[in-house]
């Protein structure tokens, strides 16, 4: 019985925190793999997470239609050392306009047109449900000009290292299986933010305070 009822308390918990982060977050995509990454649609909001190493250029694709919408968005995570961490982010497809090559890492699709996005602040972007603070960069909307395969490249000019947050799409599009991922996403994004000494002290207290009830409760028993 005793655990009928922790277990309802625990899926009502996560439940109030459902819509908290469904009215704020992306759905997260994790990795560090080489090769183009597949945007799944254009529709759901989608956030990359990536560590980009100096002088690695970041390749993304998916398939659009003419006309269709298009949205992303750059954010650096608010990490020490990062406060002025830019990159540069071009869009390549079928009916856009001619770019200056010079501007483009060489590895790039030099028979497409595209849109090149330098970097500028924009305005910050606090995460409520994981706690964690964003610096806003560039965005880019727009409907797409024609039916293909289009690029997206992400890079930073001057060849150091650092992490940025891409995010697609615009509709949030949870589950209810999301009652389940939402701690895994929250220990994945502090981990991405460089916070894993504070999640094992606070697994260590958490240890702790567990083991002294439940040895309490023995003691009463």
């Amino acid at each position: 019985m005793k655990s009928f009822r922790f277990l309802l308390l625990l899926t009502f918990t996560l439940a109030t925190f459902i819509p908290v982060a469904s009215a704020s977050a992306h759905q997260p995509i994790w990795g560090d793999e080489n090769g183009p990454i597949t945007i799944p649609n254009l529709i759901t909001s989608y956030a990359f997470y990536r560590n980009l190493p100096a002088d690695k250029v970041d390749v993304y694709t998916f398939e659009g239609k003419a006309g269709q919408e298009f949205r992303a968005g750059m954010q650096i995570p608010a990490v020490r050392g990062l406060e002025d961490y830019a990159v540069t982010m071009a869009i390549f497809g079928p009916g856009l306009p001619e770019v200056d090559h010079n501007q483009l890492p060489p590895e790039h699709p030099e028979e497409l047109g595209a849109l090149v996005s330098q970097s500028w602040k924009s305005e910050d972007f606090f995460e409520p449900f994981t706690q964690t603070l964003y610096w806003g960069r560039q965005s880019v909307e727009l409907n797409l000009p024609a039916d293909g395969t289009y690029y997206i490249l992400v890079w930073q000019p001057q060849g150091v290292a650092g992490k940025y947050v891409m995010d697609t799409g615009y509709t949030e599009d949870f589950g209810i299986e999301v009652i389940f991922l939402m701690p895994v996403w929250w220990v994945r994004v502090h981990l991405f933010f460089g916070h894993g000494a504070y999640l094992l002290v606070g697994a260590g207290a958490i240890l702790v305070v567990g083991g002294f009830f439940i040895l309490r409760q023995r003691r009463k028993k």
